[in-house]
């Protein structure tokens, strides 16, 4: 779907570019072209399973030191 931005009445041309930025860094748009760019390989099985043990383990480390009032 496309961005559409309209002229306000008594806007100026670069008060209206500005809002198109705006609004196209709001949508992610350009961030989803960069990450689409070039082909990323998924990662294999064991590598998604040693991510979230890690995952889980920095979430356990992190509850228990918010538990103890470290943080």
């Amino acid at each position: 779907m496309p961005l559409v931005v309209k002229r306000r009445t008594k806007e100026n041309n670069s008060r209206l570019v500005h809002r198109f930025n705006k609004e196209v860094r709001k949508s992610g748009i350009i961030q989803e072209a960069r990450e689409r760019r070039f082909f990323k390989k998924k990662p294999n099985k064991t590598s998604r399973k040693r991510a979230a043990i890690r995952k889980k383990e920095l979430r356990e480390e992190y509850e228990e030191k918010r538990k103890m009032g470290e943080l």
